[in-house]
């Protein structure tokens, strides 16, 4: 279990990077950053199989559903990571932000958000064909458990985001974080 969560950890520290590869201008570093989001990907549907209790014709079921959610989410977080990165450019300290763009940005970004929850929708009804409702109840729970821990690894993983007074490399009460 430990193992899983590092590894979201990792993934969840490369996510932006993994959303836009250009950002890191080499073909390689590309590649094994989606490498690494496949395996975190996998690893998400082995765990959710184990905490759901999935029989083989759910699991396959499931593993289907998360492949059309995923294919329709992952284009949504590009879009609302290069909007975030607009308005981050827009409000800038000491610029004045031009309220037109700022507008269109904040209007684009309420649609990409609701086609998220749409997505979700969706992936909830189709587990419905199949998962009982406390194995869905479980699902959603440990889907909103693995997005805040990717929030927190993202967060404690860029400069100027990480939480006051904790450093790098140690744990919230002082531990050391383990190395990989």
């Amino acid at each position: 279990m430990r193992a899983l969560w590092l590894a979201l950890s990792v993934a969840a520290a490369t996510t932006l990077a993994a959303q836009n590869p250009g950002d890191s201008g080499v073909a390689a570093d590309s590649t094994q950053l989606e490498t690494l989001r496949q395996e975190v990907l996998d690893r998400y549907r082995t765990r959710a199989h184990e905490v759901l209790g999935l029989n083989p014709d759910q699991a396959a079921r499931f593993d289907s559903a998360q492949v059309h959610a995923w294919g329709q989410r992952r284009p949504l977080m590009i879009e609302r990571r290069r909007i975030n990165q607009a308005l981050q450019g827009q409000m800038q300290p000491g610029v004045a932000a031009n309220p037109d763009s700022v507008s269109r940005l904040l209007d684009a970004r309420r649609r990409v958000t609701q086609s998220l929850f749409q997505v979700d929708d969706q992936e909830d009804h189709e587990l419905a064909g199949f998962l009982n409702p406390v194995q869905r109840a479980r699902y959603q729970e440990f889907r909103q458990r693995f997005r805040e821990r990717i929030a927190e690894a993202v967060r404690n993983n860029r400069p100027g985001m990480r939480r006051p007074g904790l450093r790098p490399g140690l744990r919230p009460g002082g531990g050391r974080r383990p190395r990989p």
